[in-house]
């Protein structure tokens, strides 16, 4: 059976660097080993003392491990070793329940070794290297806070020189300071003190100088001057001891299972710290090498790592930041620079070892004391709390479980991360969103101030969509209409949108068909290929619909537009969308303009009413207008228009006010109509006087008639806006389509029924009269308004319309008008002038007017 190349490298990954290996990189591999051998010698003997253990230890965790780890893990520039959260955790679950001495202390510390390096295996063969993740950076920050505190307090008693038995509670150590504070040995504690000193300046004033080395050096010396000079029996400075001078011995963990059943707990805390540490450096290194690391072989490597660790007298290690960065900059090639420190770490040993006997207990409590300190990272903890409360609380509940157990303070800090993380992706973020203001723009941004559609909301979900926060997605889109109950559609922008399950399909897809029921529906843009797979093999794609997926750079509001509302939007002063504002509703129909000629007297008081009213159903500005001879009277223009402007704006009407100049009113109207291109002029009518000439119309509205680009609505000095009924007069001219369109549009917005009358000058022609209005009616009809038809026969035109508005009590007429000038308008016009004349409700003159080629092409585009 052949094994593959690939194979062989997953089952010895050293495989993978080793043809690097040259000349070049064994030198640069020898200098860094060499850096790292005279690093980890201080810090070794100190971590071994910080796990409660003899010093000798942390140098035997720096020798086999170191290698192993080399060997079988997947960054070229992790070292492992001792390091100072593992030698704390491996106290604090020791201490407890064991006394921290040679023999049975050792033999379960090599246990937990064991135990842990059988874990972080087990967990790289399963691929479960994700795990790490779950414990949280303030869950780090706030055990290495707790764990400085405790090796602070493990080292009171060697820096003050009192008696505190090894392994009491961390109240019970600072009862016992409190009640020995008389007891201080003072020369112990002079020692501590110039150590201290020593090792921080230092570190401030020559950071390249190794401060741990440097405050053993000095701490030493002041020991020995002060037995020089006061004598040893009156010091009684106590010394580490000399180190032994000998290959790391072979040793074998307690695996019986009473032992192990009492030490899973724990091995697990070890676990999972190791390998937080571990893969979190190595990953960090990474970054700046810019090698792959495969965390699953960083668990196998470290996993055994400590396995054969716990054989050969090493207790638990794991990666170490330090000793990693000095690697790093030192020059380290390959992994071979670990294992160059390892064996140079042992020369080293049997060389210097004999030295540790000049090394006080108090220099190593006061080098303990500086790493304390530097372990609380105070500018993460207070960005913590600045930043998020949630996380401060994990921090503060991880800080002070680790106090009083590690485990408890490690596993309670892993549980409140996943229980505020559980939260915040049941709750994940809806945030309203608007179109880009940018032209040619696809994209949505967040609502701050700006204005958003009644009938679409547009919303971003930050977050998942599954069982935990499908009820909130639910709850949320609900609330939508539920506080505006014109809102029936939702467009989600799912740029954001990155997981859905079940729970979360079944969910959006009933509130897709609510909505759907309302006249509305739910709809996506940069909905995810995978999700939209989804829905599709869920069979969810009905419920939403198939136009409801709109892909990138999709005009999506385009295509929305023609699906709200005509009637919301004809009253909308929003108009977000640049659809809004090309002055065709979603039914197609025109917007209108507005506009009121106005001379300010007395009888322009209806008709400013009658203005307000059509401008407040329209959902438009209203435009006032005015003309005076000359600008010096320009008062008199303001003052005229200032009436119908308070009106108005208590009304909720917005205007805006035109004033033209010159001897010619009519021409000035119709310029001010032509300018603002207005749909509807609104003039009024003074009362007659009784003589044949003021029976007619009069020239003025005769001539804005004529020549007005727009409808006209003429309104005497005694109408009032319509509320009861609307009259429209057809006939088979063309002038009657544009006629009913204007009638649809007023009868929609207005919500009156309408009567649709023909005139047939005989019984011949009834059949005509009656095709002609039933096919008008059943334009309003189609268009949802109520309607009945109405054929007069044997009268005038003019007379069966006034006839027809008192036998029905209509109050608004909407009539045709020819455009012919001359004669033939002298002849057909009469009719306009006389029902104008004849009647006391607002009557609107209906012009044709040519379509212009955008708004057209909008129409075409809803037909």
């Amino acid at each position: 059976m052949k094994i593959s190349a690939l194979n062989l490298h997953t089952i010895f990954p050293f495989l993978r660097w080793w043809p690097m290996v040259n000349r070049h990189t064994l030198r640069d591999d020898l200098l860094a080993g060499a850096t790292g051998a005279l690093v980890v010698l201080p810090q070794g003997v100190a971590f071994a003392t910080i796990a409660g253990l003899p010093p000798e230890y942390g140098l035997y965790a720096a020798m086999v491990p170191t290698v192993i780890a080399a060997l079988f893990g997947s960054s070229w520039h992790l070292v492992s070793g001792p390091t100072t959260a593992i030698s704390v955790a491996l106290f604090a679950v020791l201490s407890q329940d064991v006394e921290p001495a040679p023999g049975h202390y050792i033999s379960m510390a090599l246990t937990l070794t064991f135990l842990a390096g059988v874990f972080q295996t087990a967990l790289g063969l399963a691929r479960m290297g994700a795990l790490v993740n779950f414990i949280s950076h303030s869950v780090v920050i706030g055990f290495t806070a707790g764990a400085a505190l405790l090796i602070a307090a493990s080292q009171i008693r060697n820096f003050f020189g009192i008696e505190i038995v090894r392994g009491a509670p961390l109240y019970e150590i600072f009862h016992q300071l409190f009640l020995q504070i008389g007891n201080v040995h003072w020369p112990v504690l002079c020692i501590s003190l110039v150590t201290l000193a020593t090792g921080i300046v230092i570190k401030r004033c020559c950071p390249k100088i190794p401060y741990m080395v440097a405050a053993m050096v000095v701490g030493s010396v002041a020991a020995s001057l002060l037995n020089s000079w006061l004598g040893a029996a009156a010091t009684k400075i106590r010394t580490v001891g000399a180190l032994p001078a000998h290959l790391p011995p072979l040793s074998h963990p307690d695996l019986s299972l009473a032992t192990l059943q009492s030490a899973i707990g724990p091995a697990l805390v070890i676990t999972m710290l190791g390998l937080t540490e571990a893969v979190a450096i190595a990953r960090a290194i990474a970054v700046r090498s810019e090698q792959y690391i495969d965390g699953n072989q960083e668990f196998i490597g470290q996993g055994l790592a400590n396995i054969i660790g716990s054989f050969f007298s090493g207790y638990a290690s794991s990666g170490s930041f330090n000793r990693s960065g000095v690697n790093f900059e030192a020059g380290a090639k390959t992994p071979l620079a670990s294992v160059f420190a390892s064996v140079l770490l042992l020369l080293l040993l049997l060389l210097v070892g004999n030295l540790a006997a000049y090394l006080p207990n108090a220099t190593m409590a006061g080098i303990l004391f500086l790493v304390a300190w530097g372990l609380i990272d105070f500018h993460q903890i207070r960005h913590i709390w600045q930043t998020s409360k949630a996380e401060a609380v994990i921090l503060l509940c991880t800080f002070s479980g680790t106090l009083f157990n590690i485990e408890t303070g490690i596993f309670s800090g892993v549980f409140l991360s996943l229980v505020v993380y559980l939260y915040r992706a049941s709750k994940p973020e809806i945030m309203p969103m608007v179109p880009a203001n940018e032209a040619g723009a696809y994209h949505f941004v967040l609502v701050h101030s700006e204005p958003e559609c009644p009938q679409l909301k547009i919303v971003r979900i930050n977050g998942p969509v599954f069982f935990g926060s499908a009820s909130h997605v639910q709850q949320a889109l609900r609330q939508i209409d539920a506080e505006n109950p014109q809102c029936k559609s939702v467009l989600i922008a799912a740029a954001s949108f990155n997981y859905i399950d079940i729970a979360g399909a079944e969910a959006l897809a009933l509130e897709a068909r609510r909505r759907r029921r309302q006249g509305g529906g739910v709809y996506f843009y940069r909905l995810k290929e995978s999700i939209y797979e989804f829905l599709r093999q869920g069979d969810y794609l009905k419920d939403f619909g198939e136009d409801a997926f709109f892909p990138v750079m999709t005009h999506v509001t385009g295509a929305l537009y023609w699906k709200l509302n005509p009637d919301i939007c004809r009253t909308c002063k929003v108009r977000i969308f640049e659809e809004c504002r090309l002055g065709v509703l979603p039914g197609g129909l025109r917007r209108q303009r507005i506009m009121l000629a106005t001379d300010g007297s007395a009888f322009g008081h209806a008709p400013e009413e009658v203005a307000i009213a059509l401008a407040k159903i329209f959902g438009v500005k209203l435009d006032l207008m005015t003309c005076v001879e000359s600008s010096s009277a320009d008062e008199i223009a303001v003052a005229t228009l200032a009436h119908a402007n308070r009106k108005a704006k208590a009304a909720g009407v917005e205007c805006d006010t035109w004033i033209g100049y010159g001897k010619d009113p009519v021409g000035q109207v119709v310029a001010a109509a032509q300018k603002a291109h207005t749909n509807i002029l609104i003039i009024g009518r003074r009362p007659l006087r009784g003589d044949m000439k003021e029976r007619l119309m009069g020239d003025n509205a005769e001539q804005i008639l004529i020549g007005s680009p727009c409808h006209v609505l003429v309104a005497n000095w005694q109408v009032k806006p319509w509320q009861k009924h609307i009259l429209v007069a057809v006939d088979d001219s063309p002038i009657s389509e544009t006629v009913i369109e204007v009638a649809i549009q007023i009868a929609k917005a207005s919500k009156l029924p309408v009567t649709v009358l023909s005139n047939a000058a005989t019984e011949s022609h009834r059949d005509m009269a009656e095709k002609v209005v039933a096919y008008k009616l059943g334009l309003l009809k189609a268009e949802g308004i109520e309607g009945k038809a109405l054929v007069v026969i044997g009268k005038t035109p003019d007379r069966a319309i006034i006839d027809t508005v008192a036998e029905i009590g209509a109050d608004l007429v909407i009539i045709g008008n020819d455009q012919r000038k001359g004669l033939p308008r002298k002849i057909a016009g009469q009719t306009t002038d006389r029902v104008v004349v004849g009647l006391s409700c607002a009557v609107l003159v209906v012009k044709r007017a040519p379509e212009p080629s955008s708004l057209s092409a909008a129409v075409r585009q809803q037909a």
